[in-house]
C-alpha cells in the first residue's frame, strides 16, 4: 500500500496562532534530531493517532493542551490526500476527521480544520486503500482475533518506538498487549503473501460447503434409518398389497429390488385406478400455497445462481484489466523524469528555451490522472466482489434448504390431499397404503441417485476437495519457507553492516511469538531474542527484522496491505544510556585533558557505530529505490549521518528553535 508523509502538521488551541508543519523529504531518510523532552517521541503517537489508532499515546501536557487538531499530508495510490484528527477530549480519542482528497500541497492551511467525516468512516476509506478483504481471517473461529484484517493493523510494521525498539520480548508495535500480539499473529501470514484475498475466498467457500455436507449428512443417517427400517418390512407391504387386492396372488419374490419394483407399479396403478369424489378443502389450499413458496424460491435460486456466474466472471475479468493497466502504468514510468528534465532552462532533447515540450506535457497530465484511477480503482474491485460472492453462496444454500422443505411438505400435504371423505374403510385403507408407500419409495430416490441426497453429499464433497487443491497447502508452506529464507538473508546481510557480532545460527521469524529465534544446525531447540544480549543486539535486530519484512511486502508490489512508511525512535540509545549525545560528542573531541583515555576510545567507538546505525539505514532505503519512507527520530546530531548522501536533516530542535510545540503558543 503506498503511503507517504510529506507534512506533519499541528493546529494550536489558539487560533491566532499560526499551525506548526513539519515537512519531509520522502525521497530521503528524514532525520528529526534533537534534545530530549522536545517532541521527537510524540511524533509516533501523533501519525499513530492520526491513521486511525483506536486509543491516543500523545502525551499529556503542552503537546496536547496547546493542541486542537493533529493532521498529516499523505502521499496515497489515489493521489495526495489531507488527513486531520480532532484532538482527544481528557484521555478518550476524538471520532471526528478532516478529509480532504487530492489536496494540493501549495494549499493555504485553513486556521483551524472542520470535520466532514467520522473515524470509522475513514478507516474504511484506508481499508480499501489497502486491497484488504472484507473476509474474517478465520470461516470457523468466533473470538476477536480471527476478524478480518484491518489497515490498523499494519500499524505493527511502520513504527519503532523508544520502548520497541531495543526490547527482547517485543518485536513489533504494541504487540506488547496480548489482544494486539493474537490478532497480528493471524495477520502476519497475510500481510507477507503467504495467504492472499483469493485464499480467504476459498477458505470461506469451503466453510460453507462444509457445514452444508455435514446437515446432508445427519439427513442421510435419520433418513437411511428409515427407508432401512421400511425395507425390513418389505414382504410384510407385499402380503398387504395381496390382501387390498392391489398384486395378484402367489409368494413374494425372493429378490428385495424385485419387490420395490412391483410396489412401484402398483402404487402407480393405485394411483390412476382409485376413484375420488372431492378434495378436502383445507388441504387444497394449503397444498396450492406451497407449490407458489416453492416456485417463488425456486426463481429466486435460479436468479443467484445467474448472479453467482456473472460474479465469478467479473472476478476474473478484474484480474484481467488489473494486469493491462499494471502494463499500460509501466510505460509512463519516465514521464515524470522527463517533465522534471524539460522543466529546467533549457529542454533536455534539443537543448532551445521553449514552452512547447511542457505544454505537451503537460498534456499528459489529465490521461495519467485518469490512468492512476483506473489502477486504484482495480485495487476496491476485487475484495468487494469477494464478499458478495461468499453471501450470494450463503443464501443459495438458505434456499435450497427452504426448498427442500416445501417439496417435502407438498409431497405430504399432496397425500393428505387424496384421501377423500365418506369412503369404506377398506378404501381409506388401500389409499393410505399406497400413500404410506409412496412415500418410502420417494424417500428411497431422496437418498439415491444424482439428485438424492447421496449425489448431492458427492458432490459437495468433490467440490471441497477442488477447492483444497487450489488452496495448496504445500505450496503455501513453500512459499513461507521461501519468504522465511529472505527475511533470514537480508537480516544476516544487514547484522554485518551494523558491525555487530550478533547471535549464532540462522535467524527465522516465528509466527507465533512474534520474534526472532536462531535455529543452529543439529540442536532441535531454538534461542529466542530475549536469551541473547546485549542491547546492541536487540537493537539491531529489530532494525533488521523491520527493513527484511519491508522489502518483502515491497516484492508485493501493490497487493502489499502494508503502508510504505517506517518510524524508528532513538535507535542510538543503547549506546548513550546514561549521558546525552552532546556530552559524549563534546567528551570525544580536540580537548582530552582530564578524560580517561580508555572511556574516551569507548565513546568514539559507540560514536562510530551510531555512524553505522545511519549507514546501513541509508543502505536499505537505497535497496527499496526510495519506495519505502524511513523517519528517525534521533538525539544524535548530523554528525552521525552527515556523510550519507540520502539522509536528510528534517529539524533541529536544539537552541533557540522552535520544538514540536512553538514558543509562541505559550509554551
Amino acid at each position: 500500500m503506498k503511503l507517504k508523509i510529506h507534512r506533519l502538521i499541528v493546529w494550536p488551541q489558539d487560533v491566532r496562532q499560526a499551525p506548526r508543519v513539519i515537512a519531509f523529504n520522502v525521497e530521503k531518510v528524514g532525520v528529526i534530531t534533537g534534545w530530549s523532552a522536545t517532541g521527537k517521541s510524540a511524533i509516533v503517537a501523533i501519525i499513530d493517532y492520526v491513521l486511525g489508532s483506536g486509543t491516543c499515546a500523545i502525551p499529556v501536557g503542552k503537546i496536547r493542551d496547546l493542541a486542537a487538531w493533529y493532521g498529516l499530508v499523505i502521499e496515497t495510490a489515489e493521489g495526495t490526500m489531507m488527513v486531520a484528527r480532532e484532538k482527544p477530549a481528557s484521555r478518550q480519542v476524538a471520532s471526528d476527521y478532516w478529509v480532504a482528497a487530492n489536496y494540493e500541497l501549495a494549499t493555504a492551511l485553513p486556521a483551524r480544520p472542520v470535520a466532514n467525516e467520522k473515524v470509522d468512516k475513514f478507516k474504511s476509506r484506508m481499508d480499501r486503500l489497502a486491497g484488504l478483504s472484507d473476509l474474517r481471517l478465520s470461516p470457523d473461529e468466533t473470538d476477536g482475533f480471527s476478524e478480518r484484517a484491518s489497515f490498523r493493523d499494519m500499524a505493527a510494521f511502520n513504527f519503532l518506538p523508544q520502548h520497541i525498539v531495543a526490547n527482547p520480548y517485543t518485536m513489533f508495535f504494541k504487540a506488547d498487549s496480548s489482544d494486539h500480539k493474537r490478532k497480528l499473529s493471524n495477520v502476519l501470514p497475510l500481510a507477507l503473501g503467504i495467504v492472499t484475498n483469493d485464499d480467504l475466498l476459498r477458505l470461506h467457500r469451503m466453510s460453507l460447503l462444509q457445514r452444508q455436507a455435514r446437515e446432508i449428512e445427519q439427513r442421510l443417517r435419520a433418513r437411511r434409518a428409515g427407508v432401512e427400517t421400511w425395507r425390513a418390512n418389505l414382504q410384510g407391504a407385499f402380503y398387504r398389497a395381496q390382501e387390498l387386492n392391489l398384486l395378484p396372488a402367489g409368494g413374494a419374490p425372493t429378490d428385495l429390488d424385485r419387490i420395490v419394483d412391483l410396489l412401484r407399479t402398483m402404487v402407480t396403478a393405485g394411483g390412476r385406478s382409485l376413484p375420488g369424489v372431492g378434495r378436502v378443502e383445507g388441504a387444497v389450499a394449503r397444498l396450492e400455497e406451497v407449490r407458489r413458496q416453492e416456485k417463488e424460491v425456486d426463481g429466486k435460486i435460479s436468479s443467484a445462481r445467474r448472479r453467482l456466474r456473472k460474479l465469478r466472471s467479473l472476478r476474473a475479468s478484474v484480474d484481467d484489466y488489473d494486469a493491462i493497466l499494471a502494463e499500460q502504468t509501466a510505460r509512463t514510468h519516465g514521464v515524470g523524469w522527463l517533465k522534471d528534465a524539460v522543466g529546467k532552462d533549457h529542454c533536455v532533447l534539443c537543448g532551445t528555451d521553449t514552452e512547447v515540450a511542457r505544454r505537451a506535457l503537460a498534456a499528459l497530465d489529465q490521461p495519467l490522472r485518469e490512468l492512476q484511477e483506473l489502477t486504484a480503482g482495480t485495487v476496491e474491485a476485487a475484495p468487494v466482489v469477494d464478499a458478495e460472492i461468499v453471501n450470494i453462496e450463503a443464501q443459495l444454500i438458505t434456499d435450497e434448504r427452504r426448498l427442500l422443505e416445501l417439496r417435502e411438505l407438498r409431497i405430504g400435504i399432496e397425500a393428505e390431499a387424496d384421501e377423500e371423505r365418506g369412503l369404506a374403510r377398506t378404501l381409506e385403507s388401500v389409499y393410505r397404503f399406497i400413500g404410506n408407500t409412496e412415500q418410502a419409495l420417494r424417500m428411497m430416490g431422496n437418498l439415491e441417485g444424482a439428485d438424492g441426497l447421496e449425489g448431492q453429499l458427492r458432490a459437495l464433497q468433490e467440490q471441497i476437495a477442488a477447492l483444497r487443491l487450489e488452496l495448496d497447502v504445500e505450496g503455501q508452506k513453500s512459499k513461507r519457507d521461501g519468504i522465511q529464507a529472505l527475511i533470514a538473508g537480508y537480516i544476516l546481510k544487514f547484522i554485518e553492516t551494523l558491525g555487530i557480532v550478533g547471535a549464532g545460527g540462522t535467524p527465522e521469524l516465528d509466527e507465533r511469538e512474534l520474534n526472532l529465534k536462531f535455529v543452529q544446525a543439529g540442536q532441535r531447540r531454538a534461542d529466542f531474542l530475549w536469551e541473547i544480549g546485549s542491547g546492541e543486539n536487540w537493537m539491531g535486530y529489530h532494525l533488521a527484522t523491520l527493513l527484511a519484512l519491508h522489502g518483502t511486502f515491497l516484492r508485493r508490489k501493490k497487493a502489499s496491505p502494508v503502508p510504505t512508511f517506517l518510524v524508528i525512535d532513538q535507535p542510538s540509545q543503547v549506546y548513550f544510556p546514561g549521558e546525552t549525545f552532546d556530552d559524549i560528542a563534546k567528551s570525544t573531541g580536540g580537548e582530552t585533558v582530564g578524560v580517561d583515555e580508555r572511556a574516551r576510545r569507548k565513546k568514539l567507538d559507540d560514536l562510530g557505530r551510531t555512524k553505522q546505525i545511519f549507514a546501513a539505514i541509508a543502505r536499505a532505503h537505497r535497496s527499496f529505490n526510495g519506495e519505502v519512507q524511513i523517519i528517525v527520530l534521533e538525539h544524535a546530531d548530523q554528525t552521525a549521518w552527515g556523510e550519507e548522501a540520502n539522509v536528510a536533516l528534517v529539524e533541529n530542535w536544539r537552541g533557540d528553535t522552535d520544538y514540536l510545540i512553538p514558543r509562541s503558543w505559550g509554551n
